[in-house]
């Protein structure tokens, strides 16, 4: 079926120019994110609250919840069930934070949604004493229009920031709540303290419900998740990483753990060993540590934090690959590199002295550049260059595709090209081999 690519790109335009339309910025005040909740749940009722009638798995934390995620969903569709899912960001097509089963909304149902959902827009805007929706939860509410459409028995949610007054914390109850490694992030919005970050994550576990948590998390974190769980009356789980390590496309010490609070958590479902098996074994993600070329090796990593960093950093010092399939566990070959050439971008909130001081001295040539969005400001790269301590090469290109031509030009079969620092980079770079184009037609990443 041919897709009608400008009723897309229209749609598209429509709700990214959402917030062209001037409303109250909350985020930052006190008690001011209290009303988002409000704003959502008026503009769901609009819609016929599509959000009920679901089995939710609730996934929050600082990292690893989109993979977690991802994995929870795979599993339950491998194991029969009609299971939606729901992530943020998307790294190179936005219809990547829709899907249902193995296939994403295509563009088509995606034009289809938002039209549908535009009176109540109209509407929201006029009557809503909370002021109209905001493009994330507009993209939240298209995603359960959705879901209600697909008749979907599980629907798993990616937390979008924080959890308690997040628009996925909507949903009155879940199955299980997962709540991934809680680190400092978003200080300025979720509190200045990692117990302060995790009261906020803690937001999203339901009374009678089941929580999943990584034994990774600080003992201060685990206290202000234990405490949630005794006074809603849920049940709480610490998990470990694996004695076995899983099969998984997906690389690092980190998806293994993912893998297991995934598993773990679609256990407690009754979900079968192995449906949970292949169901990992099968979970691809974009921009994860993704091995997009081999000789020279090219990975993609979004990583926008210190503690995704870290990962990072690991992953490039203790990695193992298959040679033939990606990052599987069988013929497996050590991850070794003459030269790292390092190309790197940031969001202008960032703290990019942090960020990137380890993975900074791993480099050879250090490539600073900007994503090529308009939505979100980019770190400064002259200040990125200036405060950045490397004995590499450092160059500055505006535009992440030059910088990518100039690093493969520059590297042998033996070197390594990371990009990393920005989804936004990575789904701008990841368009060299894997276009948006392609993921709108294929309906996959």
């Amino acid at each position: 079926m041919k897709i009608n690519y400008d009723n897309y790109h229209q749609a598209l335009d429509y709700l990214n120019q959402i917030g062209n339309i001037s409303s109250p910025n909350r985020l930052k005040k006190p008690n001011g994110r209290a009303l988002f909740l409000k704003r959502f749940e008026y503009f769901l009722k609009l819609l016929g609250n599509p959000q009920n009638n679901f089995k939710y798995i609730h996934v929050g934390g600082t990292s690893g919840k989109g993979s977690v995620s991802t994995m929870v969903q795979s599993i339950l569709t491998q194991a029969g069930f009609n299971a939606g899912l729901f992530t943020s960001p998307n790294v190179t097509a936005p219809i990547e934070k829709i899907k249902v089963k193995n296939q994403l909304i295509s563009p088509d149902e995606f034009v289809a949604v938002l039209n549908s959902i535009k009176p109540a827009i109209d509407y929201a805007y006029q009557h809503s004493p909370y002021g109209r929706p905001s493009w994330f939860e507009i993209w939240a509410a298209m995603a359960f229009v959705y879901f209600r459409n697909k008749k979907c028995d599980y629907v798993v949610l990616e937390v979008g920031l924080g959890g308690r007054f997040d628009a996925t914390n909507i949903i009155k109850k879940s199955e299980i709540a997962i709540i991934n490694k809680v680190g400092l992030d978003h200080v300025d919005v979720l509190g200045n303290t990692i117990s302060e970050i995790a009261k906020e994550k803690a937001g999203i576990i339901k009374p009678n419900s089941i929580l999943f948590t990584p034994n990774t998390n600080s003992p201060a974190v685990l206290k202000v998740l234990k405490q949630t769980c005794q006074k809603v009356g849920a049940e709480f789980n610490l998990i470990k990483p694996p004695v076995k390590k899983y099969n998984l496309l997906m690389t690092g010490l980190h998806q293994q753990i993912n893998a297991e609070i995934a598993a773990n958590a679609c256990r407690r479902l009754g979900v079968k060993e192995s449906a949970i098996n292949h169901g990992l074994a099968k979970t691809k993600m974009a921009g994860r540590f993704e091995i997009i070329q081999k000789n020279p090796l090219v990975i993609l990593d979004g990583a926008h934090n210190e503690s995704k960093m870290q990962s990072v950093v690991k992953n490039i010092e203790n990695l193992t690959y298959s040679k033939n399939s990606g990052s599987t566990l069988s013929k497996v070959k050590k991850l070794t590199y003459r030269k790292l050439y390092l190309i790197i971008a940031l969001t202008a909130e960032r703290d990019g002295q942090k960020i990137f001081k380890e993975v900074g001295k791993l480099a050879d040539h250090l490539f600073i550049t900007r994503y090529q969005t308009s939505s979100r400001k980019c770190y400064s790269p002259l200040k990125l260059k200036k405060i950045i301590k490397t004995k590499a090469k450092k160059e500055i290109f505006l535009d992440p595709h030059q910088a990518m031509k100039k690093a493969l030009k520059l590297a042998t079969k033996k070197d390594l090209i990371l990009v990393t620092g920005s989804f936004y980079l990575v789904g701008d770079i990841r368009e060299l081999w894997r276009s948006e184009e392609q993921i709108l037609k294929e309906r996959k990443i």
